[in-house]
């Protein structure tokens, strides 16, 4: 199923969507012990000076999880999602062993979650977009904790190119 957004809809979804899930409070957030070890496997793979990750989706207590944001990239353009089961690495949202290290995504927003769904928006760049101002809508992508496994149930748009919109 692949959920496309356009460039007018786009704040509409972050809006319901971004009401569609439910957040711990800071302080249960910060005590978890599987958010501080997926943090820390985060931050051992990007560098502190143009790392920024998002946990607004984490829910402390909870099996499957994620956080979501630029790793490598000084203008922020190097977003990434990383899976976990409780503490364990269990994927990233770009596919291992991708052609180039363009295959990643410009921005990535949290939209909704439940206990075994984790739904995020892919925001679409066309080819003479600016970073600053995307206009070719959003991709919704949801991804599910299967025995244990990731599964994305929908196809993550491809990276921006000359000639087509994408991540």
């Amino acid at each position: 199923m692949r959920i496309w957004i356009g460039a007018g809809l786009l704040g509409m979804a972050i809006a319901v969507g971004g009401s569609a899930f439910v957040l711990t409070s800071p302080a249960s957030a910060h005590k978890d012990p599987n958010l501080a070890k997926a943090q820390a496997f985060v931050d051992a793979r990007c560098p502190a000076d143009t790392r920024s990750i998002s946990k607004p989706m984490w829910q402390a207590g909870w099996r499957f999880n994620v956080l979501y944001g630029n790793c490598r990239a000084a203008d922020g353009t190097d977003q990434h999602a990383w899976f976990f089961d409780r503490d364990r690495f269990i994927g990233i949202d770009v596919p291992k062993g991708s052609k180039s290290h363009f295959d990643r995504s410009h921005e990535i927003i949290g939209l909704w979650r439940d206990e075994r769904t984790i739904a995020l928006l892919y925001v679409l760049y066309r080819p003479s977009d600016p970073e600053c101002c995307a206009t070719g809508g959003g991709a919704i992508v949801r991804y599910r904790l299967v025995n244990g496994h990731l599964r994305r149930l929908d196809r993550l748009p491809p990276p921006v190119s000359n000639n087509r919109i994408g991540r």
